[in-house]
């Protein structure tokens, strides 16, 4: 009966293991809203883009009971990102998978976030 204990709080503690939250509808709803773009789209006469910074996204898995990373989770959280700056668009500059003292696995993207606007 101990053994069963001791397992059953392993699975807790490596549950709360992670400092990272869940994805929610909230999240999703926030990077629906940022679309993806490619950098030879900065030189368009149409729009007007302004550059809001460097933006990145991370799944990672933080212990062998955690679900395993995806490069889907990393580019969803860095359009979250993106979109909590107010971008609209994204241009991604790469997704890389690596392991730290927090992940022993993870994905991590990185991109660029604007904000466009038609020109008038």
């Amino acid at each position: 009966m101990k053994s069963l204990s001791l397992v059953a709080v392993l699975f807790i503690i490596a549950g709360c293991a992670t400092n990272q939250s869940p994805v929610n509808e909230v999240d999703i709803a926030a990077a629906e809203t940022v679309e993806f773009m490619r950098p030879y789209e900065l030189s368009r006469n149409d729009v007007s883009f302004v550059s809001l910074g460097r933006v990145q996204g991370e799944s990672c898995q933080a212990n062998v009971f955690s679900s395993k990373p995806t490069q889907q989770e990393a580019l969803l959280r860095m359009k979250v990102a993106a979109a909590e700056l107010g971008a609209n668009r994204v241009i991604l500059r790469r997704c890389q998978q690596d392991q730290t003292d927090e992940c022993r696995a993870r994905w991590i993207c990185t991109g660029d976030a604007h904000q466009s606007q038609p020109l008038h």
